[in-house]
């Protein structure tokens, strides 16, 4: 360090210093060029040309203006999806979907059928220096009807009255301060409306003529600026600008909002262009106010809103109250570059830079700026957080917005915006959210300022939390008036709703449209009914109303009647049905729902079904996903959504066997966990469509005609080749399975790890299971319930593939793709009708159209062999018996039993805890019956997959067949018995 002692060598060191600096400025690339706008000197008439490509700190507003790479009438907004026929011209220019006027075509228009209309001229004086205006007014004439109106202080009052003693000038005394406001404690600066005193004392009853001119006092006063009142005049009268608040000198606000040098000044800024009229966030040195406008000037009296310069407190009052835009118009050539119109854009410049108030509302991004239309290119979402609790809440589905544009607006005082902002840059969450901070402002005004904020940004869709607060019922009524569809989410539910973002816009929009109930048929299984009514009650409805529709079996006891009844449901209405004639499962489940309309959706649940709390969670995202998205072909080919994930395939002529669905589409490349489609109907929990369930019904209405067929008929049948439904003589699916095979109908379903599922079948069919011996069957249908919401963490890509991605199996569980299955259906139509196939018509009658040509032969399955039943040896009579009562107690005894009753008799049971009953059905389901026949051979495959268990089962497998045999013998017997009294 001993050239610090050393003079010599230290002029050295510092000549070396700056000569590397200068060589590394010459060096350093124009990308790391910062470019400035300087002030400019208000005594100069010369103007600097704007750069060819101007760049921000942000980089994303270009200002050069070129028709075909940055054209200023913008091609893509959101305006541009609304018919034009709607919005006006003022509207089309405020979001740069048309081209303002130039001077001359402004100033040259002759207005149609005009009036003579008047102006008042507000003159406030309240400096000596401002007595040089009265001079300028004195002596200016126009063609214009006007009046002369001067405000000043009580100092000044004597020296004006000497100016204009000879003219007819009304002179109004207002002190300062003799004002009385919310913020009377406070002081304001000079140009702010808080300074502007006398403009709170406007009254549109003093004011006798039509228009108000107001010159603003910090402004010199030339006779160029009065004669712009003659063209401010002239435009006013066109259709075009009538309700418009217009000005030639204006500040337009830079899009990023950041610094002063980012705002644009017209006309002396060439940035933007200058020669046509455009928006502008607020207008300098005079303002031409509508005299019908003057109540809603000074609506705002709140202390930030006070501290606002007064061109841009108008401009902002006035679109928030009246819709009333802000347009700059052009000058001349020769007009724009003067000195008057520099030394005002330096002065908004200085302002700029001193008003923190202003700066701190503008980067609030409450309402969009002028330029921020331009940015507007498609509708997206706005979520609305009342405070910290409810946007952490909200925060995960938030950052999940990646294909649309993501608004969220924050209320509260526990919140602000710049907090937000970091924490979403922090999380890497700022890309695709635009923060509009609403907290901090007077309470009950934030609704009415979001709703300006709906009107501008046009979102879509609003998600909020749902509560019982006067705030969220506002904003409910305000999205239904904007047309915005309203997501209300419980706040404990928000994360099972982590899919919205992965839904397009078009499927948001049906949220509230759809309508999903849960429809559950039951007999006399109380606790098995039991068991599903909870598991429904206490699963996830993310706020939507659900209603409940119960059908009751004729044969339903006394205990499900009453548990019925007694059930409080509380997601929706509850409805019960009860037949008076036995009809069996099929009219049970087919009867039991019929659409109203194509937006109506059922989940048929039988009483032996329970379902996860997930079940509607899962019920909504496919519905919206594969319904409300545009695609016409899943529309039309997918018929329900599967709660169940089955471990076997029921159709293969040979019975049962086990499945799983992995082993056929992983080694395809399918992804782990991917749903599939299926032909198969699931009748163990699935929601049906509504065209589809329609179309079903009137086939079936049609083809249960084929059974009044004499035996030795003609007549081609439809049957499914291959199927062994096709031996189901009362399943409802034997029909479904034959509409879904001419249609090629599809059913998605679910396909977690371990079989994980939304229902599970519990397997209690009454005599089906008749010991302990059966229980180990249980296993091959019961799979386990998602409990815990992993449906989008296992799902490939943490989303629903899309329709065309998903893996196809036809009936069999084989692999099979939709135009292979087209072209399989289209073949055997041909063989079974005559009638061209349609598409999309959702109308089966064309199935019907009789065919020339022998009936197919009669499938055969195979059997498991029957032992022959013993013949009865020995018939009872018994002849009858007629008994005569006699009573040997006293009505004293009697009463006394009555009351022993009431004191030791039998106490009310709860029916959830009542044992599950075995019980014999008069009219069996041949699913079932095919079900039960295949009782020995899933226990084979049961003893296969679980050797352990193979010891404590070996002395009884011989017995498990024996059994079997006879009661699929006794079964058929009562079949044949029932078919002969009918």
């Amino acid at each position: 360090m001993s050239w610090l002692h050393s003079p010599k060598k230290f002029i050295k060191f510092l000549l070396i210093f700056v000569l590397a600096t200068a060589f590394l400025l010459f060096l350093l690339p124009n990308s790391y060029a910062k470019i400035t706008t300087k002030k400019t000197d208000a005594n100069a008439d010369d103007h600097t040309s704007a750069p060819a490509v101007r760049k921000t700190e942000t980089s994303e507003f270009n200002t050069t203006w070129d028709h075909d790479q940055n054209p200023w009438v913008i091609a893509k907004s959101i305006y541009n999806s609304t018919n034009s026929n709607q919005l006006d011209f003022l509207q089309r220019l405020t979001t740069y979907t048309t081209e303002g006027h130039d001077y001359d075509t402004l100033y040259n228009t002759q207005p149609s059928g005009a009036a003579e209309q008047s102006v008042t001229i507000i003159l406030p004086i309240y400096s000596k220096d401002a007595l040089s205006k009265l001079d300028v007014i004195s002596s200016w004439t126009s063609d214009v009807d006007y009046q002369i109106s001067v405000i000043c202080s009580s100092q000044l009052k004597a020296q004006i009255d000497e100016k204009l003693e000879d003219q007819q000038v009304k002179i109004t005394v207002i002190d300062r301060s003799t004002i009385t406001t919310s913020a009377s404690s406070s002081t304001f600066a000079l140009g702010t409306a808080g300074a502007s005193i006398w403009l709170q004392l406007l009254n549109q009853n003093d004011i006798d003529t039509d228009y108000v001119y107001i010159m603003d006092e910090s402004t010199p006063l030339t006779a160029s600026s009065l004669n712009e009142l003659d063209y401010l005049f002239r435009v006013n009268q066109l259709d075009d600008y009538k309700n418009a608040f217009i000005g030639t000198r204006a500040l337009v606000l830079a899009p990023n909002q950041e610094t002063a040098t980012d705002n644009f000044c017209l006309p002396v800024n060439s940035h933007l262009p200058n020669d046509i009229s455009q928006p502008a966030d607020m207008l300098l040195g005079a303002w031409l106010l509508n005299r019908s406008w003057l109540p809603y000037v000074m609506t705002d009296m709140s202390l930030d809103a006070l501290k606002l310069p007064l061109g841009y407190y108008l401009s902002l009052n006035l679109n928030n109250r009246l819709s009333i835009p802000t347009i700059a118009l052009p000058l001349p050539p020769d007009a724009q570059q003067t000195s008057s119109n520099k030394l005002l854009c330096e002065k908004a410049q200085e302002q700029w830079i001193s008003n923190a108030e202003w700066r701190s509302l503008v980067t609030k991004n409450r309402f969009p700026t002028a330029l921020q239309y331009r940015f507007l290119s498609e509708p997206g979402v706005l979520v609305v957080a009342q405070g910290a609790k409810q946007l952490i809440s909200l925060y995960p589905v938030l950052c999940r917005f990646k294909k649309y544009p993501a608004h969220l607006a924050i209320m509260g005082s526990d919140i602000d915006g710049d907090t937000v902002k970091n924490a979403l840059l922090e999380t890497n969450c700022h890309d695709n959210v635009q923060v509009h901070d609403f907290s901090q402002m007077r309470e009950h005004t934030e609704d009415a300022s979001i709703g300006m904020l709906v009107k501008t940004i046009r979102p879509r869709i609003m998600i909020q939390i749902k509560s019982n607060d006067a705030m969220y019922y506002a904003l409910q009524a305000m999205a239904k008036t904007h047309q915005v569809t309203e997501i209300g989410l419980p706040e404990k539910e928000v994360v099972h709703a982590l899919w919205i973002p992965d839904l397009s816009l078009d499927a948001l929009t049906y949220w509230n449209t759809i309508s999903i109930k849960l429809v559950v048929i039951t007999d006399r299984r109380p606790h098995s009914l039991s068991r599903l009514l909870q598991s429904a009650a206490k699963s996830i409805y993310v706020g939507d109303q659900v209603d409940l529709m119960i059908h009751m079996e004729q044969s339903a006891d006394r205990v499900t009647r009453m548990l019925v009844n007694s059930f409080l449901w509380r997601q929706g209405q509850k409805m019960i049905r009860h037949r008076i004639r036995k009809g069996g499962l099929m009219p049970a489940i087919v009867e039991s729902w019929y659409p109203s309309n194509n937006d109506e959706y059922a989940v048929l649940l039988e009483d032996d079904i329970e379902v996860s709390p997930l079940f509607y969670v899962w019920s909504k995202y496919a519905i919206l996903k594969y319904r409300y998205s545009g695609n016409s072909e899943a529309y039309r080919l997918m018929y329900g959504i599967s709660l169940y994930a089955p471990r076997n395939l029921e159709l293969p002529p040979a019975g049962r066997v086990t499945f799983d669905p992995n082993s056929v589409l992983l080694p395809a490349g399918y992804p782990e966990h991917i749903p599939y489609a299926s032909q198969v109907p699931c009748s163990w929990g699935g929601v049906y469509f509504p065209e589809h369930w329609r179309e079903f019904h009137t086939y079936l209405v049609r083809r249960l005609e084929d059974l009044n067929l004499p035996k030795d008929h003609q007549q081609r049948l439809i049957s499914v080749p291959g199927s062994r439904s096709d031996k189901w003589k009362k399943s409802w699916k034997k029909y479904f399975i034959e509409l879904v095979y001419l249609r090629t109908y599809l059913m998605l379903y679910p396909n977690f790890q371990e079989f994980e599922a939304f229902s599970t079948n519990h397997v209690e069919f009454g005599t089906h299971v008749k010991s302990e011996k059966r229980q180990s069957v249980i296993g091959t249908f019961m799979v386990p319930l998602m409990q815990r919401d992993t449906i989008l963490s296992q799902l490939p890509n943490s989303s629903l593939p899309m329709f065309e991605d998903l893996p196809v199996l036809d009936l069999w569980g084989q692999l099979q793709t939709v135009d292979g299955l087209e072209a399989i259906a289209s073949k055997y139509h041909k063989h079974v009708s005559t009638c061209p196939r349609t598409y999309g018509t959702f109308d089966p009658l064309e199935f019907f159209c009789v065919v020339d040509g022998p009936p197919d032969p009669l499938q055969q399955f195979p059997m498991s062999p029957k032992k022959p039943k013993p013949p009865v040896l020995i018939k009872d009579a018994v002849q009858p018996i007629q008994y005569n009562y006699v009573y040997d107690y006293t009505e004293e005894q009697e009463e006394q039993a009555r009351n022993d009753m009431l004191e030791f008799g039998p106490k009310p049971i709860d029916v959830a805890q009542l044992p599950t009953v075995e019980e014999r059905f008069s009219i069996k389901d041949d699913e079932m019956l095919d079900l039960e026949n295949d009782l020995d051979t899933l226990n084979r495959l049961y003893l296969k997959l679980n050797p352990e268990h193979l010891e404590f089962l070996e002395d009884e497998k011989m017995e498990m067949g024996d059994e079997e045999d006879d009661n699929v013998e006794e079964d058929d017997e009562d079949l044949e018995n029932e078919e002969v009294d009918m």
